[in-house]
């Protein structure tokens, strides 16, 4: 094991740790949103590419997320039920 792949097994390690504390720091941190929104835009086409890519070789999970979000915005049948009374 060379030294780069220590280096990435002990930040996975770290961040794995830590996920909840640095999510909420990088959340409220102005300067990284605007580094991401010119990230986004410079790399737009080849995300959306990767994407698309993604989406091709793993049909199976992209029908289990569509249907995740129907059922999301689905309301449960006692919801219905209230709002008609």
């Amino acid at each position: 094991m060379n030294k780069k792949e220590k280096k990435s097994i002990a930040n996975n390690k770290y961040y794995q740790k830590n996920k909840d504390r640095l999510a909420e720091k990088w959340k409220n941190d102005e300067a990284r949103k605007e580094y991401l929104k010119e990230y986004y835009n410079k790399n737009k086409e080849i995300i959306l590419e990767r994407a698309k890519e993604w989406n091709k070789r793993n049909k199976e999970a992209r029908k289990l997320i569509i249907e995740r979000e129907k059922r999301n915005k689905l309301k449960p049948f006692w919801e219905m039920n209230l709002q008609n009374k």
